[in-house]
């Protein structure tokens, strides 16, 4: 059982009353418990959070709710105590909560924001015609918001505070809406790792990492409003074309990439991406582990250039780029991150351009000011490009810090992720009214309704559940008489169950989430209603997009793993029609203590089995090489060097498999007439290993490569921990798949798919075998077809954007166009 205690400190004006420390305690017969401590804001707030584990019985108590009070230190150390909170406690009611509305949206990754963002646009301009209903949009989403714990929970902290009057940032949005939310793991030392662990969804439903272990198949994905972005790399690149291309002319689906170039596009500037190899923004110093591999990639392109497939990105319309002075860094790729780079591959607006010289070859004010008034067609171009860079950057905020610890949570903010795409349209007054987010919801159920006036009836359980009890003291501490306004929260351990029904309903869960509950609808318990009649091809079609994880440890030279993004660069090969990626990958500081392990098959697959099966202890005790003297309740900062890491260089692989792997129920929960419809974890992931083994074998060939350059000890210095390369020892192997696709791919009929190339999940009850349910969709990784070979996040966005311009229309989708030197670019909106 969890508490939050939420409080008001004022003076008898009414007037905040700051730096108070508040302690609260549970009363006891000899000695109370103390649960927690705050500060008061700058505008009086507090909040002290803590758990049923925080009260010790005492003398053969009974297991019985605690009795609370606090204790108001004023400035000098005097305080005063309150009385005891005492029950009884009253359910906690969301005021916007509604069982009934026009759209429901269940996941907000990127498939769930784009389209919940373009429905909310779409129902603010009907909302606009005089007359018109009021639509709404409910998001449901399993986990719960997460941010970095830098950001203000009250105002005081806004630099421009005094300027105008200044939105509430996401955080304190959060905390006057009483919205639960958590922040990321941090510090970066044993204490932060512990935190870190205890989020696998294993040991707390609520946690974000949702780590599950099937027999051959691991699978990462999050939890938490935003959905994937919370927790991958960053990484925003397009599939080859040969692989888009195969979607036409292999499964016959009218998609390939020519047609798909507009909505990838699209994909570029919502996310927002930047290229980030340098140790500082501004800075043309590449970060050690990048020039690392880089130089390799070099070396490869020069041995076998007709196998890397890297193209240029230099626009050849730019009339201020002289490309025969540059050389390009084809290798570095697009990350959804702010910064502002220096490149030497390209002219820079305001530094080199020939139409910001002077007759003398200097750059001056007055000649940028000449240079972009006029109407000649160079001139034309330099307003058009000042107008992309204002609008580009007047969205992306927060330079990346080259923390390293992008999956973990950007402590700055300077990652792209959809939970911020989400609050913008939150706090706008206007969209708010038709726009709801409702964490903590788990969907487990749709039922298609027959009658009434909706048509589809979701039902999920409430996470976020709480009973609250208000309370107001008066006091005097010291010579201050004051007013606290209290908000005890106690949440309810296993949630509450609830339905809402809608006329549109979005699947966005991701891959395995969304096949879990289709599958769980089609197999459901309910005794009342219908059941949803699908595609024998649910669960089908699963790919692990040929994730492989390499080791190369020691390296020839630091290249101090911890610093920079996760992700900077990226080698792509179509060797002999094998096509795959392979990038470099630092670890976390966090994580410092664990390199020796990555290269010994067994321990990493242990340490991996204790992280899917929550046992923390085993990771701290074999991180820290002690078996005894380090407990998950220590209290002070044990420090380990991420010097330990300096020498380790992780390559993160991804290919075209086979595309046929599966996602089923478990038979031990399907067969059993009392199952939890609610249960987690109840499906098997699984793909044949053997299928994997001719891409895998390239792929460690072109790892190897890269080790004979990087690596002290050549070949010795690398390995796939998870991957025995041995043909008699193949079904041993292992593969941890971070970009989860298929298991509703899209099909031309429901025999060879679950949804159409528009994301209509097929109605199998009809004779027709391509009608689909009505407004009923898929957007997510789940859809995807095939392997991709490259991170999924774009891909998915692109998809995501084209099904939302076939239910919405252009107008409505959260982008802007505009035309740069001839060219359709977009912005976010």
């Amino acid at each position: 059982m969890s508490f939050e205690l939420k409080g008001k400190l004022t003076d008898s004006s009414g007037n905040p009353i700051s730096n108070y420390t508040i302690k609260a305690y549970d009363k006891d017969f000899i000695f109370d418990d103390p649960l927690g401590t705050s500060v008061t804001l700058d505008d009086g707030s507090f909040k002290i959070t803590f758990t049923k584990e925080d009260f010790n019985k005492q003398l053969g108590e009974s297991e019985i709710d605690p009795q609370i009070y606090l204790r108001i230190f004023d400035l000098d150390g005097n305080f005063h105590e309150t009385n005891v909170i005492t029950d009884p406690f009253t359910p906690y009611v969301n005021p916007s909560e509604v069982k009934q509305c026009e759209a429901v949206v269940i996941g907000s990754g990127f498939g769930g924001t784009i389209i919940s963002l373009s429905l909310v646009n779409k129902f603010v301009a009907e909302a606009a015609t005089p007359g018109s209903a009021k639509k709404k949009l409910v998001l449901l989403e399993r986990g719960q918001w997460w941010v970095s714990h830098e950001l203000p929970s009250s105002p005081g902290s806004h630099e421009f505070e005094e300027i105008g009057k200044q939105k509430k940032g996401i955080r304190e949005f959060l905390e006057s809406n009483n919205m639960p939310y958590r922040t990321w793991p941090y510090p970066d030392n044993i204490n932060g790792l512990s935190q870190f662990l205890n989020t696998v969804r294993i040991l707390d439903r609520r946690g974000l990492y949702d780590y599950r272990i099937s027999n051959k198949v691991h699978t990462l994905a999050a939890s938490g409003v935003g959905g994937g972005s919370l927790v991958y790399t960053n990484v925003t690149e397009k599939p080859q074309k040969i692989v888009l291309d195969s979607w036409d002319s292999n499964l016959n689906l009218g998609l390939n990439d020519n047609n798909l170039k507009k909505y990838f596009e699209m994909a570029r500037g919502f996310i927002g991406v930047n290229k980030i190899v340098t140790t500082t923004s501004i800075g043309d110093i590449k970060l050690p582990k990048a020039k690392a591999f880089q130089d390799a990639a070099k070396k490869i392109k020069q041995e076998t250039p007709t196998i890397v497939t890297n193209e240029s990105t230099f626009d050849t319309g730019d009339l201020g780029q002289d490309l025969s002075k540059f050389e390009e860094d084809i290798f570095a790729v697009d990350l959804s991150i702010t910064d502002i780079p220096y490149r030497k591959d390209e002219n820079t607006l305001f530094k080199k351009s020939p139409y910001l010289m002077d007759a003398s070859g200097k750059y001056s004010y007055s000649t940028i000011l000449n240079s972009i008034q006029g109407n000649q067609p160079e001139n034309q171009f330099l307003r058009e490009k000042i107008a992309s860079i204002l609008l580009k950057y007047n969205s992306e905020t927060n330079v990346c810090q080259r923390q390293g610890r992008c999956a973990l949570g950007c402590i700055p903010g300077a990652r792209h992720t959809n939970n911020k795409k989400i609050f913008e349209y939150l706090r706008d007054s206007k969209k708010k009214d038709h726009f709801e987010v409702r964490a903590l919801c788990e969907v487990y159920d749709i039922e298609p309704l027959t009658s009434g006036a909706f048509k589809y009836k979701v039902y999920y359980n409430d996470y976020s559940s709480r009973e609250q009890k208000q309370v107001i003291f008066n006091g005097t501490v010291g010579s201050q008489s004051y007013k606290l306004e209290i908000r005890l929260f106690r949440f309810v351990d296993d949630g509450s169950k609830k339905t809402i029904e809608c006329n549109q309903l979005i699947l966005s869960a991701g891959a395995i989430g969304s096949t879990e509950i289709l599958l769980k609808s089609v197999n459901t318990t309910r005794t009342t209603g219908q059941k949803l009649n699908l595609s024998n091809r649910l669960g089908e079609g699963y790919s692990t997009n040929g994730d492989l994880l390499g080791v190369i440890n020691p390296t020839k030279t630091d290249i101090n793993a911890t610093r920079g993004p996760i992700v900077t660069s990226a080698i792509k090969f179509n060797d002999t029609g094998s096509v795959y990626t392979l990038e470099d990958s630092n670890i976390p500081k966090m994580f410092a203590g664990v390199s020796r392990f990555l290269s010994q098959s067994d321990l990493f697959r242990n340490l991996l089995g204790y992280a899917g099966t929550g046992k923390v202890q085993k990771i701290i005790n074999m991180i820290t090489q002690n078996s005894s003297n380090v407990s998950l309740n220590i209290t002070f900062p044990i420090q380990i060097s991420e010097q330990d890491l300096t020498k380790t260089l992780l390559l993160s692989g991804m290919g075209n498999d086979t595309s046929d792997g599966t996602i089923k129920l478990q038979d031990e929960w399907k067969n059993d007439p009392n199952r939890d419809m609610n249960a987690l974890n109840v499906v098997n992931v699984d793909f044949d290993m053997n299928k994997l083994v001719p891409l895998f074998s390239k792929m460690r060939h072109s790892m190897e490569r890269i080790a004979k350059e990087i690596g002290e000890n050549g070949l010795d210095s690398f390995s796939t921990p998870l991957w025995n390369p041995n043909p008699s020892n193949i079904d041993e192997n292992l593969t941890v798949v971070l970009h989860n696709l298929g298991g509703c791919s899209m099909g031309k009929d429901r025999n060879s798919g679950v949804v159409n190339s528009n994301g209509q999940i097929y109605n199998g009850n009809s004779a027709n075998l391509t009608e689909p349910y009505t407004d009923f969709y898929v957007i997510d990784g789940g859809i995807v077809p095939t392997s991709l070979g490259v991170n999924s996040s774009l891909t998915i966005a692109a998809l995501s954007f084209r099904i939302a311009e076939h239910i919405v229309g252009s107008s409505n989708l959260p982008v802007e166009e505009a035309t740069v030197n001839s060219k359709k670019v977009y912005f976010p909106r």
